[in-house]
């Protein structure tokens, strides 16, 4: 275990440049059912990770995926790789898909694990050990069957972003009574942002009354969504999107409505939303993972499990804020 450790420490020295917003260089998303084949070891053996991630559409799971691929292949492990899609069903045939591929080891990252529990069960008959990336809020249903897990807490994460706007807002002077439109798909882990968002804020001096929730985590949905909570209320202060994607869309309304006067605070630290919010318009704050380190660690821990060694689950890495006029901002 001290072992693993030090080896999770080296990595986050490696990723730490990751954090948020990534490299200016492109990605290339893959197809499904790729893999990246290599050696493992002196002995030749190949050992062979089934990796899905749900909405590689979005560039934080982009980072995660090629975070993965990175460390995977220093280890010469083969990777195949089955997209989980936007929703439940498509999570669900993927890792079936993987389970079915013969694979030494599951890594999966998706908002619907409650979904799974059916599929991971089927791995503990088969003796697969589940690495879970991306999320420490999991249901114990789902829990009892992971190996390894690890991520950054919803709700924690949530809340330093709800304790910066606080604070951002005590510069403004800005009224104690807040109105807030949740712009998210409707999950567990996205909720759990939210009511961090909300904790941290009303923990600091603020009231505050959601209005709606509107949206998913596509980027169109969630502008017109926006557009109809513009239409119809006047008084909205900020919109808070659980994805970058959503908040991108609820800025496009802003931006489309003339509204400039309504915030956004967004989640992810997608490289537009780092732009908007450098450009010190109503786009202030998004909070940020470090997903290229999470699938470093998630390596690491599979590296340690396969061969003979344990790992404890629970590994939090936790979130940063990337806020207007200050840039990154750690938990105080």
């Amino acid at each position: 275990m001290k072992k693993f450790l030090s080896l999770v420490l080296a990595a986050a020295m490696v990723f730490a440049m990751t954090a948020c917003g990534g490299s200016n260089s492109s990605s290339s998303t893959p197809a499904a059912g790729g893999s990246s084949a290599a050696t493992s070891g002196a002995s030749g053996e190949k050992v062979k990770i089934g990796l899905s991630i749900a909405g590689l559409t979005m560039p934080y799971y982009v980072r995660m995926y090629d975070g993965f691929m990175e460390a995977a292949e220093k280890e010469g492990y083969e990777v195949v790789f089955a997209d989980g899609g936007a929703d439940a069903e498509s999570t669900v045939k993927a890792v079936e898909d993987l389970i079915s591929s013969d694979i030494d080891a599951l890594a999966v990252s998706t908002n619907y694990s409650e979904a799974l529990v059916d599929s991971f069960a089927k791995c503990k008959e088969l003796g697969i050990p589940i690495f879970y990336i991306g999320n420490l809020n999991l249901i114990p249903e789902a829990k009892e069957f992971m190996t390894f897990w690890e991520g950054t807490r919803s709700d924690s994460a949530g809340y330093l972003g709800g304790e910066w706007v606080a604070q951002y807002l005590d510069g403004l002077n800005y009224k104690k009574d807040l109105n807030i439109v949740q712009v998210s798909l409707v999950s567990d882990a996205l909720q759990q942002r939210y009511d961090g968002f909300v904790k941290g804020l009303e923990e600091n001096g603020y009231t505050v009354n959601t209005i709606n929730t509107v949206g998913d985590l596509t980027r169109e949905k969630s502008l017109s969504g926006c557009e109809d909570m513009l239409t119809a209320h006047d008084d909205i202060d900020i919109f808070f999107g659980t994805a970058g994607t959503s908040a991108l869309g609820a800025y496009d309304a802003t931006q489309n409505a003339g509204r400039t006067e309504v915030m956004v605070v967004g989640f992810d630290g997608e490289d537009e939303e780092i732009q908007h919010i450098d450009e010190g318009g109503n786009y202030i704050a998004t909070v940020c993972q470090q997903p290229a380190l999470e699938s470093a660690v998630t390596v690491e821990a599979i590296k340690t499990v396969l061969g003979g060694g344990t790992v404890e689950g629970g590994h939090e890495t936790p979130a940063i804020v990337y806020g207007t006029g200050v840039g990154y901002v750690e938990s105080k």
